[in-house]
Formats: structure tokens, sequence, C-alpha cells
């Protein structure tokens, strides 16, 4: 309903709001408001959700590694790098891998150790492991055997 009001020479024009026809425009409103954003906010909940389950973590710098650090589950910790070994995917690590084996195998009266591989592609041929001797690879670390 509009009303006219005579105000000298203006006349003010004032749209009476009738409260039954603006509550069902505002619902109208409201409800797809209120859906677009639970549809968002399930949306980003199981692209978290997968993110979490798979445990994929997100990275500018791919090549900087992890961030983690290797664990330590034995008396004494040794990095296959210690002994020479190259994880470019080149280079043959079979001199490196026989060392450290060695190297922790001397070890089995104090508890034995464990032989750290960083992450890189590693080149080897096949070779001996000995008793009490963890050989743990870090994400994105690869043992790469050859035939000799």
């Amino acid at each position: 309903m509009v009303e006219i009001l005579p105000l000298g020479r203006f006349q003010l024009h004032q749209q009476r709001f009738e409260l039954k026809r603006l509550v069902p425009a505002f619902l109208s409103t409201y409800d797809k408001t209120l859906f677009a954003v639970l549809w968002i906010a399930a949306f980003i909940s199981v692209f978290l959700w997968q993110r979490n389950a798979v445990g994929v973590r997100f990275s500018f710098f791919k090549g900087a590694g992890s961030g983690r650090p290797m664990p330590r589950l034995r008396p004494v910790a040794f990095n296959l790098t210690d002994f020479g070994g190259v994880g470019d995917g080149v280079t043959l690590n079979i001199e490196a891998f026989e060392r450290a084996v060695s190297a922790i195998s001397k070890l089995g009266k104090r508890g034995s150790g464990q032989l750290n591989v960083p992450p890189g592609k590693w080149l080897t041929a096949p070779f001996n492991l000995t008793s009490h001797l963890t050989l743990f690879l870090a994400e994105n670390a690869e043992i790469l055997g050859i035939e000799v």
C-alpha cells in the first residue's frame, strides 16, 4: 500500500512495509546464503579430511625434504651419506651400503645400530644385511637395485 503525504509543493511517497511480504523475501535470501555457506564448509572439511587421511603435507619447496628429523630407534644411528652415499639415482652406492653395514655389524655387543637412508634415489647392487640392524628409509627415499 502506498500513501501520499502532501508536503507543500512536493509530495512524499512513503511505502508501508508489510510484514507478510518482507519475511518470506528475507528467508528466501537467507536460505540461499546459508546453503552456500554450508556447501563451502562441507567441501573444505572433506578436503581437509582427505588430506589428513593420506598424510600429505603441502610444501612450496618440494626438494627441501619433509622437515621431520630421522628417528633414533637404536643406540647408534648412522646416515648413509656419512659413508659416501649419493642419492642422485646415477651414482652406484654399493660400497657405501657395504661400509655402513660393516660398521653396524661391529656394534653387535653394544646394542647394534641403525642406518638412515635420506630422501633420494639410491642406486646399488644387492648387499647383505646384518643382525640387529634397523634400516630406516626416509620419506621419498628409494633404493634401486641393479644386477651385477
